[in-house]
């Protein structure tokens, strides 16, 4: 565990931020991804969003927001996290078009009233009326006239003589609704016929994400760019990191900098949580043993997780990512299979497969890679050495 030596850290603000939507001097780089992305807002193209899960999707589209957002053009952010169906995601919907839209809450219920006349919506007023206010809709009219709801920005954008973004946060959700082929044909069906209304789709589940939007049988093929969110490349998080130390008057290298970049492989999220655990741990100088029980630090607090994760997996696809921990490449190969016990190149596929589904792996250049890196590092020291 890391040591911590003195109160100096502990009462000073860290310079890292790991865990949330990372904003103003935590975000490093993306320079060409928030420019590609706002081009997009800007131009009415509808984009969506694909990298593993804590890579900074959500961060980049809020950065985006808040330099687009305007009198002329209305960013909305929509979480899917908790919506379990079709039925919470029309309430969700249709209160966060509202909401963005209204400055009053007279207006917002004239809004809303006006435009949902088969629906008739019941809304409940609190205290604060613009923060604390909860819409009902009728499900058996819902069903009914869903157009009402999908159609909802788009008229208002041409009454208000605005454009909207509509960024619809862990959009893979709704393949989990009842009969979600048919939810997916609705949504698409009434998205691509808005004029004024650009929509930006992402998510946290990158092998539902791709199946969402890349198979031709799909309702949402070809529905806008696809991005690939690449990763930050070390020679940003080196920058980054040394003057984050510097200015909070802690000295870092920039070969420790590289050290603690190149040790979870650029992942965003893990820089930035094994540079705060770096960080906490130093009184006025980084030293090797500091990184060092920093990364234990960070190993043993996903520790339960990562054993977890390996319980469930069967004794080939163990195997098979010891392989991968192993940097072989030819994974399919005779002496591969032999080596690593994978049984046949048939079975190496289904491996692959279901690691992938499962979101433990990720296929890069061809190259097959574990997600987490963090992942990694546990496994090659408490499954491989053993």
């Amino acid at each position: 565990m890391v040591s911590y030596k003195k109160d100096v850290s502990l009462g000073m603000q860290t310079p890292f931020s790991f865990g949330k939507t990372v904003r103003s001097n935590y975000f490093t780089d993306r320079e060409a991804d928030a420019k590609k992305l706002r081009s997009n807002f800007e131009h009415g193209i509808n984009t969506i969003l694909i990298s593993p899960r804590r890579w900074g999707k959500s961060s980049l589209v809020e950065k985006v927001a808040t330099l687009v957002h305007s009198k002329k053009t209305c960013v909305i952010i929509i979480d899917l996290f908790p919506i379990r169906n079709e039925e919470e995601f029309y309430t969700r919907f249709f209160t966060a078009v509202l909401r963005a839209t209204s400055t009053k809450i007279e207006t917002l219920i004239a809004t809303g009233k006006k435009y949902l006349k088969q629906i008739s919506p019941k809304f409940t007023v609190g205290i604060d009326p613009m923060n604390d206010f909860e819409i009902s809709l009728d499900w058996d009219s819902v069903q009914k006239s869903y157009k009402e709801i999908l159609q909802l920005p788009e008229k208002i954008a041409k009454e208000k003589n605005i454009k909207i973004v509509i960024c619809i946060d862990e959009f893979q959700n709704i393949n989990t609704f009842n009969d979600p082929a048919l939810f997916q044909k609705r949504l698409r069906s009434e998205f691509q016929h808005q004029e004024n209304v650009t929509y930006c789709l992402y998510g946290s589940k990158q092998h539902m994400m791709m199946q969402l939007f890349e198979k031709q049988s799909m309702p949402f093929y070809k529905f806008g760019e696809i991005m690939y969110l690449p990763k930050i490349e070390e020679k940003y998080w080196i920058t980054y990191i040394t003057n984050a130390f510097e200015k909070t008057k802690k000295i870092i290298s920039p070969a420790q900098a590289s050290q603690i970049a190149q040790a979870v492989k650029c992942h965003p999220y893990y820089v930035q949580q094994l540079a705060h655990l770096t960080w906490v741990a130093t009184d006025k100088k980084v030293t090797e043993t500091i990184i060092e029980e920093a990364t234990n630090d960070l190993l043993n607090q996903n520790a339960l997780l990562y054993y977890k994760d390996t319980e469930n997996l069967s004794a080939t696809q163990l195997n098979f990512l010891k392989a991968v921990t192993g940097n072989v490449e030819a994974l399919s190969s005779k002496e591969s299979i032999k080596k690593y016990n994978l049984g046949t190149s048939a079975n190496v596929n289904k491996i692959k497969e279901a690691l992938l589904k499962n979101e433990i792996i990720d296929i890069q250049s061809g190259k097959v890679e574990f997600i987490d890196p963090a992942f990694e590092l546990w496994f090659k020291k408490n499954i491989v050495k053993k």
